[in-house]
């Protein structure tokens, strides 16, 4: 299989940092669940019946949309557009150590990226018009150490004993290595890493049966429409990547102490060399956390070369080469290029890397 097809642009820029194991010091698993079941009976005397809730917001989202104009294919230098039928409910939670979903509204946008942005790929083209024409809920952060725990003891699901990971000066792939061994200190608030694609399904698979709600992963239109939450710049922020230490832990002058080699662009400090604990960084319009950096994320998508014939109403493109799926977001130890709104990846469904994570979407 050809270098192209499994992404060596990303293992190249993996390939330029030595990991040390070091990090945070890990904390106590028993403090974070009895914190998330006080914040989980909060959130549940706040919201007593989300199902009424949810099917109002289906209601008035087709109400709005029954007037709309279908997608102009054409019109891809228009403004991004959110259809909010409702504030509320604003987020919706299944339990204590499951993931926390954030309703994001019904929308349309332009995905990919113009030839004249800096660090543009052709894998980002051709622009396209898509419109996702339903609300749907997205995690508020990664699935986390804790969460992926959970699933693991429930199911004794075996997630491997390798995983691809930056020790004694190389990437390679690792015996002794998985989702709780990554080469370096995580808690239980960390995302879950060294993840591949069949762990990301078994883990949505279990908890659609778990909560009697359909999660899945999110496709890769919809990574995008609630990573830029209704912004058109290179960054969801806006187009200036030293700002990137206040909303991404990517390469930033941190790592670059830590790991000299380590291709370091972001000229700032975000506190962290590897992971940081989810949610430490500003927040997108959307109410998400770490939609960019910190760890890119499976999504639904086969391999696929560019955005020919790809679907324009957000589903996921089943066609290509889904021996690969798509990876969005980029990491914490990618450059400000890797994490621009519009940039992918894609990855064998079996690798298992310390820079691989995910997110869930649950369908309203």
């Amino acid at each position: 299989m050809g270098c192209a097809r499994v992404n060596c642009a990303l293992l190249a820029a993996l390939a330029l940092s030595a990991l040390a194991g070091a990090g945070a010091k890990a904390d106590d698993s028993a403090a974070w669940l009895k914190d998330r079941q006080a914040r989980f009976a909060a959130y549940r005397a706040a919201h007593r019946d989300p199902d009424v809730e949810i099917a109002d917001i289906k209601s008035k989202t087709a109400a709005l949309l029954a007037g709309t104009p279908a997608i102009d294919a054409a019109g891809i230098d228009k403004p991004p557009v959110a259809w909010t039928a409702s504030e509320t409910p604003a987020e919706l939670w299944d339990g204590p150590d499951l993931p926390d979903m954030i309703v994001v509204p019904a929308g349309e946008f332009t995905m990919g990226s113009a030839d004249a942005e800096p660090n543009h790929q052709n894998s980002e083209g051709p622009r396209h018009r898509v419109r996702i024409g339903n609300a749907f809920a997205v995690g508020k952060y990664l699935v986390t150490v804790g969460e992926f725990a959970r699933f693991v003891t429930d199911t004794h699901y075996e997630a491997g004993d390798q995983c691809l990971t930056m020790e004694g000066g190389g990437l390679d792939s690792r015996t002794g290595r998985d989702w709780r061994h990554v080469g370096f200190d995580q808690t239980d608030n960390h995302p879950a890493v060294c993840i591949s694609y069949g762990d990301a399904e078994a883990y949505v698979a279990w908890l659609s049966k778990t909560t009697g709600h359909a999660y899945r992963l999110l496709s890769e239109a919809e990574a995008e429409y609630v990573n830029r939450a209704g912004s058109t710049t290179a960054y969801w922020w806006g187009d200036d990547p030293a700002a990137a230490c206040a909303y991404a832990n990517g390469a930033d002058l941190d790592a670059k102490a830590r790991l000299p080699r380590l291709s370091a662009n972001t000229a700032c400090h975000d506190g962290y060399v590897f992971t940081s604990p989810v949610g430490r960084f500003k927040p997108n319009p959307f109410g998400l956390y770490d939609t960019t950096g910190d760890a890119w994320s499976w999504t639904a998508d086969c391999a696929n070369d560019t955005y020919a014939g790809a679907p324009t109403d957000g589903s996921a493109n089943t066609a290509g080469d889904c021996g690969q799926h798509v990876l969005r977001g980029g990491s914490k130890l990618n450059d400000p290029s890797y994490l621009r709104a519009a940039r992918r990846i894609w990855h064998l469904n079996g690798v298992r890397s310390f820079n691989h994570g995910f997110r869930v979407a649950r369908s309203l």
